[in-house]
């Protein structure tokens, strides 16, 4: 299948049924009655189904265009033969361990046999630099650089597991800072807020101004874990991608729970969320009224809430949920948001590489379902350069196997975990908008 051709036909329908919704709402002037209401949701839930029909073509093609990009830059530093044995001696090692058939080395982590550590690292800088447009010569140099040859070629394991965890994690996908480590020990970062300088009014006047104040920002490593439990006859199964599977399902689930932390975290045992930190220059931006929806006016006031070296930067974009998104692509800039130009400008190549995500008044949008509903007093949508929220995670995802925990059921248990912290080295990068109380 010509994965980025459908991808483009379910987009072409997407922008077909955006259009004829655009329609309604002028007839309207978004005075609904109920068959128009229940009409405009009908189009409304296929534009959000095309979506994601969209996102699943957009995926397999990235990765299958990724994939061949990757492979041709590890067969001209390493050869063929090389990388297709050590690929398949993964494969079989790893099949192995799964099926009981072969234990690890008790060298491998801490003297555990049953325990399986992923290096996800190079699959992370790798699918960082291709996604940047960076050629199958600049990747080469980067796995060259990554150390022996032995060591340098990401396996397959590593890479289905990042590619598992940064579907789930937003701020994987966004434009965030992401710091790895081999340990887990607390980094500490500077804060630093402006001082003052001084004005020289003639020859002679000394300079003095203010030094800059300082506080710190550390950065811990909170485990997360999943368990993924296989009936005994489905592993020992020849036909079954164990590698995919299990590599897959963990990096999934626990991708799911840690950017629920990343996103609407306490800082308090877990990680500071990119929702719930403190706020922008302004302080938080309320509609002002109970329950109202974001206006148009709403929206201009959270970007010029901040700083123009924060919209300017590269890094501004939105975040907010699917459902709260739902509502901004009815929104439009004339009175009362049902008039004048609609401010959603969805993209016929989003997704695509190289392409443009929707945007809202000029800037990117990223959708978490962990960003909170259109409630009363909830932050429901921020707003900032995103690159001032720094991700640490701790390199190896260790996937351990149990064949006792669930003995009576002839299941195998596999127990993923992963270290992971994030907050914000410029806590006045972003803002948010609150519906009122």
């Amino acid at each position: 299948m010509d994965y980025n051709a459908e991808a483009k036909r379910i987009n072409a329908e997407r922008l077909t049924v955006w259009e004829e919704n655009k329609r309604l709402l002028d007839d309207t002037k978004g005075q609904f009655n109920e068959e128009q209401k229940v009409e405009w949701d009908r189009r409304d839930g296929r534009i959000n189904e095309l979506a994601e029909q969209r996102d699943t073509m957009l995926d397999a093609a990235k990765r299958e265009v990724e994939a061949g990009q990757l492979r041709e830059a590890e067969h001209q530093v390493f050869g063929v033969q090389h990388v297709e044995r050590k690929e398949r001696s993964e494969a079989a090692e790893f099949r192995a361990w799964v099926t009981g058939a072969e234990k690890r080395s008790e060298d491998d982590i801490d003297h555990r046999p049953n325990a399986w550590k992923v290096d996800i690292r190079t699959a992370m800088r790798e699918r960082d630099l291709l996604r940047q447009g960076a050629s199958p010569e600049e990747i080469r140099t980067l796995l060259w650089d990554t150390g022996s040859v032995a060591s340098a070629v990401p396996t397959t394991l590593s890479r289905t597991i990042y590619e598992a965890m940064s579907a789930s994690i937003a701020a994987f996908r966004m434009p965030t800072t992401k710091i790895t480590t081999d340990s887990g020990e607390p980094l500490q970062f500077p804060r630093a807020s402006d001082g003052a300088a001084t004005q020289v009014i003639a020859q002679g006047t000394a300079i003095g101004g203010t030094d800059p104040g300082f506080s710190r920002m550390q950065l811990d490593a909170y485990k997360y874990g999943q368990l993924v439990q296989l009936a005994s006859e489905v592993i020992q199964d020849s036909g079954v991608d164990v590698v995919g599977y299990v590599g897959g399902n963990i990096g999934k689930m626990v991708g799911r729970l840690i950017d629920s932390h990343l996103i609407a975290g306490t800082g308090a045992g877990q990680p500071q969320g990119m929702m719930t930190a403190g706020t922008g220059l302004s302080g938080t931006v309320a509609t002002g009224g109970s329950l109202i929806n974001p206006t148009y006016e709403n929206l201009v006031d959270l970007v010029y809430s901040l700083s123009d070296e924060y919209r300017s930067g590269g890094s501004a974009a939105w975040l907010m949920r699917d459902a709260t998104a739902g509502v901004l692509r009815k929104l439009r800039d004339g009175a009362g948001g049902t008039v004048g130009a609609v401010l959603w400008d969805p993209s016929l190549t989003a997704g695509i590489q190289n392409g443009e995500p929707d945007r809202l008044l000029g800037f990117p949008t990223y959708a978490d379902p962990n960003v909170a509903s259109l409630a009363s007093a909830a932050q429901v949508l921020g707003f900032g350069d995103w690159s001032a929220y720094y991700v640490r995670l701790v390199s190896g995802l260790v996937i351990e196997r149990s064949d006792e925990y669930a003995f009576n059921t002839d299941l195998v248990t596999f127990r993923g975990k992963q270290r992971v912290d994030g907050d914000f080295i410029d806590l006045t990068a972003t803002n948010r908008l609150r519906r009122a109380v």
